[in-house]
């Protein structure tokens, strides 16, 4: 992605400020909104208060995905002139894989799981020459499989881009499953003949006091660091086109 960063003015950076502030408020009101913990626990009997309490924190931290996170994601492009387009569309009709191309489709993530320097961009190239090369095209549509389409869908200067926003602690073993993802989104434009793609999978913060990727990049290799996938600064400010674009948003919490 190009990285034109700028300092917003004071007049702008209060309007997106009071535009994220809304969409946090209204996250936080929406999941409590008539909640309950209807679940019950042994700990209740020691712990009454703090064991709901900690129930309702914890589904509130997961709820961020969809309510705050993405929003923010959205917000923050259409302010540095991304177009927002549909997800949901995207996710809800795309080519079926002819079984040829999913061969070289497996067949390269075999090869990235060997070799991590391979590059997922450079089998957007490979596999689109090779559709176009031979002709194939896929003979009817399908849906993506609930947990392997994109978060957000965005369009800038005739290039689309393909988000996918993870939570921030991740299972292990979860970076071949990412990489299958990312492998099939391409495939799927490439058999729509869209030739100008990117990606981004990022993690919208970093909970721990030591790096990142010291303490996760195991769980999500074999993608690439600030090349397939982002933390923190290294995802926001892509989308923001601001410096310390995480900062900006801590900040707001405060508030």
């Amino acid at each position: 992605m190009k990285d034109n960063r700028k300092v917003l003015k004071e007049d702008k950076r209060e309007k997106l400020k009071k535009e994220i502030k809304t969409t946090l408020q209204a996250a936080i009101r929406s999941f409590f909104l008539d909640k309950e913990v209807k679940v019950t626990h042994p700990l209740d009997l020691i712990f009454p208060k703090e064991r709901r309490v900690r129930s309702l924190i914890g589904g509130l931290e997961t709820s961020l995905g969809t309510t705050l996170w993405e929003p923010l994601a959205k917000i923050f492009a259409k302010n540095n002139g991304f177009e927002i387009l549909d997800e949901k569309e995207f996710n809800a009709s795309v080519p079926a894989i002819p079984r040829q191309v999913m061969h070289e489709l497996l067949d390269f993530k075999e090869k990235k799981l060997k070799n991590y320097s391979l590059l997922c961009s450079d089998y957007f190239n490979d596999i689109t020459n090779l559709i176009q090369r031979k002709n194939i095209i896929s003979s009817n549509s399908t849906k993506i499989p609930k947990g392997e389409g994109i978060d957000i869908w965005l369009e800038k200067d005739g290039c689309e881009y393909l988000i996918d926003l993870k939570t921030v602690q991740i299972n292990a073993g979860s970076g071949p499953k990412f990489l299958e993802n990312i492998l099939k989104w391409f495939t799927y434009r490439a058999l729509d003949n869209i030739n100008n793609v990117d990606w981004l999978l990022g993690f919208p913060y970093n909970p721990h006091k030591k790096d990142y990727w010291e303490k996760e990049g195991g769980k999500i290799a074999p993608l690439l660091k600030n090349k397939e996938a982002f933390v923190a600064d290294d995802f926001w400010n892509i989308l923001s086109g601001m410096e310390d674009t995480t900062e900006f948003i801590f900040e707001i919490f405060k508030e």
